[in-house]
């Protein structure tokens, strides 16, 4: 049996980070994030994941799924995001950890191509900063700052 291809990357909201990359996987797997949980519609139990991973990579991927999400620039998305470097150094340091432990896990089924952009402070942050003295950057902790 051919190994199937995955694409790794967060897009908002989805709620799943890998995505068929081929024909045979999208076939096999389907559309949409197969590694997320289908949302639960009334009180029809929810159903599995089509691609199921691990409790350990399941947490970080939902922690990194949450974090991705503050990524855009609240008021208008186009802005620079308010993220500093080094809450982008935290984040894309986690995303290489959860693309190396997906790899581990799923590597004898599928080969995951990593399409994820690794982020850094955008160069106009602090002027826009400057002329919008009511927002903060976020540190890496996730916490909003005055520069």
């Amino acid at each position: 049996m051919a190994r199937g291809v995955l694409r790794f990357f967060f897009e908002y909201g989805a709620g799943g980070c890998l995505w068929a990359g081929d024909a045979g996987t999208r076939a096999r797997l389907g559309g949409g994030p197969v590694d997320a949980e289908p949302l639960r519609v009334g009180d029809m139990p929810a159903s599995p994941a089509m691609l199921p991973i691990s409790d350990a990579a399941r947490r970080l991927r939902d922690q990194l799924d949450h974090q991705h999400s503050g990524y855009l620039n609240p008021l208008y998305p186009l802005d620079p995001s308010l993220w500093s470097q080094g809450l982008c150094d935290r984040f894309n340091a986690d995303v290489e950890r959860l693309l190396r432990l997906l790899r581990q896990e799923l590597a004898v089924e599928f080969a995951i191509v990593d399409e994820q952009p690794r982020y850094a402070e955008d160069a106009r942050l602090g002027d826009y900063l400057a002329q919008n003295p009511g927002l903060g950057l976020m540190n890496e902790f996730g916490e909003r700052t005055v520069r």
